[in-house]
């Protein structure tokens, strides 16, 4: 027996030993497991249902039923809770349950929730229906609740559509919230345990938006608010979506002015902090549910304050705004750009004619520079002693003047002229301008020109005359377009694009009314253009833009048939006219970066 019962008490303290064993090692492990780390702060849940405790004791109760009226389980819960229940004629079923130490008050709203009923407190009874069976037994009061810094009618729609319509135990299941837009108030038409979750939903979403103005050192506020809105605004977006749209991106409404300032142009008044609204973010739905656009974020921007503002929003989403403007609202580097434009123009020409002359008493003829005639003195053939000469037919009654008869001996003359010409040219343009990062700049030499004019009669009654339109053109000369790349690494890389034009020939037509006049039909013009991608140079350094060049030979030759032919003699029967053309334009560019005072002291390499 002794061993017996050794043995029983042996194995009843290894059984201890084990279970105790394995209880710290269970603990232990529970210990070491991870868990998800919880960023969520105390408030920011709502219970969206009646907060109402049928007793004050809530005595934990330990119940196992089967298939049992629910009618009945409700009864025996007023009994123990002292209250007083009244069933609607909806209200059916059984329920199975088996709970063991649950407080009264939550095994009641598990009861309720399970067999799909819904319950009103009113005078110590409780008043119990059909989840969407209004019950109009109870007791309504309205109540207003002031609301302070949103609208009242937002927060009536987000109640009605989200909270009292959506058949929550212990509210009401319709549409109870209306507003009073002269106070700004809700008003509530129900329950105790409306207006109580009313309350709380005002308490909890009406407060002052959060706003900061941010200074913006070295771009502009209209160029910052744009890279917000584009860049970081729909990326807030709970839908996602970005740039536009009514259903959660950034929704552009440019042109809506502030602090007084007129949307309409051609005002002279001075504005003074005037602003404008770059964007902001709208709400959306989301299936049944209805968005709350209590937060709304806005971004407007001042030119003349240099400032940002923010209205709305999340702190999260001010400190990313803040962020991103630190990032990029920074100090532009700059350069001196001096530069110059040179062109060369070189022409030349070479003529050689010869010139004869036969005079007689009956016949003179001459030759010269390659035409063959006789002029109005000496006719071909001259029958008489003299004729007249005159201008036009109109005129033969009055003849200008006689032309009479070569009376000398019979003459042949021989004559060459030789000439050499040359002319050369140069033009120079030296700008010197100052260059942002990333922004372009345009030198700009051309000048205005007529490309064409249009003659029309206008007339009346008593007088006409000639009206003549001109359309001028801009682009005669030369127009340099620079957007600069300044790297801290004292290099400058350009886009250069120079255009030049200059006036080739005009295309000319008698004018009707006055053939002595010639209009302009065209103006052709000659383009020498360049597009020049990423050019580097080094500071100080120069660029030379080289090779546009345009030339131009002609030769003419003019001759007396058959003895300009004749080899060797005929050279002497021939004129020869030989005209040469150069144009070169040259392009130097230097650049020098700017260092200020500030970014000199910070900068441990300057000397």
């Amino acid at each position: 027996m002794k061993n017996k019962l050794s043995q029983k008490i042996l194995s009843v303290l290894m059984l201890t030993l084990f279970a105790f064993s394995n209880t710290v090692i269970s603990v232990s492990a529970v210990a070491e497991k991870p868990s998800l780390r919880d960023n969520s702060k105390s408030g920011d849940s709502i219970k969206l249902k009646a907060d109402i405790s049928i007793t004050e004791k809530n005595d934990p109760v330990s119940l196992s039923l089967r298939e049992s009226d629910v009618k009945q389980v409700l009864r025996m819960f007023a009994d123990r809770a002292g209250m007083n229940i009244i069933f609607d004629q909806s209200v059916s079923g059984t329920v199975t349950l088996d709970l063991v130490d649950v407080p009264l008050n939550s095994a009641f709203d598990m009861v309720m929730s399970i067999a799909g009923l819904a319950y009103v407190v009113d005078d110590n009874t409780l008043i119990v229906s059909k989840i969407g069976t209004e019950v109009t037994a109870a007791k309504q009061e309205i109540t207003l609740i002031p609301v302070k810094y949103l609208d009242a009618s937002i927060l009536a729609e987000f109640l009605n559509k989200n909270i009292f319509t959506m058949k929550k135990p212990g509210l009401s299941n319709s549409e109870i919230v209306t507003i009073n837009p002269m106070t700004n108030e809700l008003l509530v038409f129900g329950t105790k345990n409306d207006v109580a979750i009313a309350k709380k939903i005002v308490e909890k979403f009406d407060k002052k938006p959060l706003s900061a103005s941010i200074r913006i050192n070295h771009t502009t506020p209209e160029q910052m608010a744009d890279l917000i809105c584009n860049m970081l605004i729909p990326a807030t977006s709970s839908s996602g979506g970005g740039g536009g749209g009514s259903t959660g991106g950034a929704a552009s409404i440019k042109g809506f002015m502030t602090g007084g300032a007129s949307s309409g142009g051609g005002s002279s008044e001075v504005e003074l902090g005037g602003g404008e609204v770059a964007c902001q973010v709208n709400a959306s739905s989301s299936g049944a549910l209805t968005a709350m656009p209590l937060q709304t974020l806005v971004i407007s921007y001042f030119t003349q304050l240099g400032t940002i503002g923010v209205i709305g929003g999340s702190e999260e989403q001010h400190e990313m705004i803040q962020e991103f403007i630190a990032e990029n609202d920074k100090k532009q580097p700059q350069a001196y750009l001096e530069v110059s434009i040179i062109e060369l123009n070189e022409d030349g020409s070479k003529t050689l004619t010869n010139t004869w002359q036969y005079l007689s008493k009956h016949f003179s003829f001459n030759a010269s520079a390659g035409q063959s005639g006789t002029s109005p003195y000496y006719p071909i053939f001259f029958s008489g002693s003299q004729y007249p000469h005159v201008d036009s037919p109109e005129n033969v009654d009055s003849p200008d003047y006689y032309v009479h008869r070569y009376n000398g001996p019979q003459a042949l003359t021989y004559s060459i002229n030789y000439i050499l010409r040359n002319g050369k040219g140069r033009v120079v343009a030296n700008p010197r301008i100052l260059i942002t990062n990333g922004q372009e700049s345009v030198i700009d030499l051309t000048s205005d020109y007529v490309k064409t004019v249009t003659s029309q009669v206008v007339s009346d009654s008593l007088t006409q005359a000639t009206q003549r339109d001109y359309e001028i053109g801009d682009d005669n000369g030369i127009k340099i377009s620079i957007t600069p790349f300044i790297s801290p690494d004292g290099y400058v890389t350009l886009n250069i694009t120079p255009e030049y034009a200059t006036i080739a020939s005009q295309i000319t037509t008698p004018n009707e009314t006055d053939p002595t006049v010639e209009d302009i039909q065209a103006t052709l013009l000659q383009r020498r253009n360049l597009e020049l991608k990423n050019v580097r140079i080094k500071d100080g350094e120069t660029l030379v833009i080289g090779g546009m060049i345009r030339e131009e030979d002609t030769k003419t030759v003019q001759k007396i048939p058959i003895l300009g032919d004749i080899p060797g003699l005929g050279m002497f029967f021939r004129s020869t006219t030989t005209t040469k053309g150069k144009e070169e334009m040259i392009i130097m560019i230097s650049p020098k970066i700017l260092v200020d005072s500030e970014d000199a002291i910070n900068n441990e390499n300057t000397l």
